[in-house]
């Protein structure tokens, strides 16, 4: 295996053979910006040889904001415990064929909780890019696609060109996250473990989906608190909302006839919503009701005791 590798990939992971592997590289789209002096930060550390911790570890003020020692600046020299990134300092890990989940990434050696895995790697593509690229890939129905937001005006697609952080799999309770730093100035995502890993164990991610039109696709992560469906809210989304049989493509959802049958759902819609809870019992058995305010209308729903949640153009209701 090459480790930190950035290489070509296929547009889906459903092949029998696994990805190839060769070539080097990190994030490409974007040539590294030359910092002016004025705008690096520069750490107070001082590397003593009695104090290992010395060395721009957890109590450099760089660490503490996430940001990487620029080479050159940082007084602790070949000694900097902080330019993981930079130095590709990822743990070992290896690719696996999933039971109908397509590749996944396992932990090869034990990881500490917090450690650094690997970065996710990608192109570089600014939002507006990702819109146009995410409807040519629904054009050619590619179904496993790899975006992931970087800050609020680009995205990280290596659906093309990545590194093995693409095969982190989604579950309801991973055991990895992701997170940003700045290093060399630019912004850089991490794979850190949430706790302590063992040899041999998948290592996965929240991918925290945001759906234009409702989750649609199956969740197959297994884990007891699952949502069942990616961007789902809550274990009841699929009585309320979708019903499948085993054996379906977990891609082809048909709506339950049952959907829209106990509550609204507000379409079309980005207006901020807050919800209220205002009980009014009697004393004879009865059900509370909710009350959802916004600044342009009230909404009274009766008879349920789903809270509102607002996704992007709709509003859903779990328990």
């Amino acid at each position: 295996m090459i480790k930190n590798a950035m290489f070509p990939l296929p547009a889906t992971d459903a092949t029998a053979a696994g990805p190839s592997e060769g070539g080097t590289g990190s994030q490409t789209g974007n040539a590294h910006k030359k910092l002016k002096e004025d705008n690096i930060a520069i750490c107070q550390c001082n590397y003593d040889t009695s104090d290992p911790e010395s060395a721009c570890v957890e109590r450099c003020l760089n660490v503490l904001t996430n940001t990487e020692c620029t080479p050159g600046y940082c007084q602790c020299g070949d000694t900097c415990e902080n330019q993981i990134f930079q130095k590709r300092e990822y743990a070992k890990t290896k690719l696996f064929r999933t039971n109908g989940r397509g590749w996944g990434l396992l932990a090869d050696e034990n990881i500490k909780a917090g450690q650094f895995i690997i970065e996710y790697c990608g192109e570089v593509i600014s939002s507006e890019a990702a819109k146009k690229r995410s409807h040519v890939y629904e054009a050619h129905e590619v179904k496993d696609t790899y975006m992931i937001s970087l800050d609020t005006n680009y995205v990280i697609d290596s659906t093309r060109k990545g590194n093995f952080a693409r095969f982190l799999n989604h579950s309801c309770r991973p055991n990895c996250e992701t997170r940003k730093w700045t290093v060399l100035g630019e912004t850089r995502l991490g794979i850190f473990a949430m706790k302590d890993v063992s040899v041999g164990m998948e290592l996965t991610i929240n991918y925290y989906f945001e759906w234009y039109a409702g989750a649609t696709v199956r969740c197959l992560c297994g884990a007891a608190n699952c949502c069942i469906f990616l961007g789902a809210k809550s274990q009841r989304f699929k009585e309320y909302n979708h019903v499948w049989k085993d054996g379906n493509d977990r891609y082809k959802v048909e709506p339950s006839n049952r959907s829209h049958k106990n509550y609204n759902i507000v379409s079309g819609s980005t207006t901020k919503m807050k919800s209220q809870r205002i009980p009014k019992w009697k004393k004879s058995r009865c059900t509370p009701k909710w009350k959802v305010k916004s600044s342009s209308r009230k909404q009274v729903i009766k008879g349920s005791t789903r809270r509102s949640h607002q996704v992007r153009g709709m509003i859903t209701f779990s328990l």
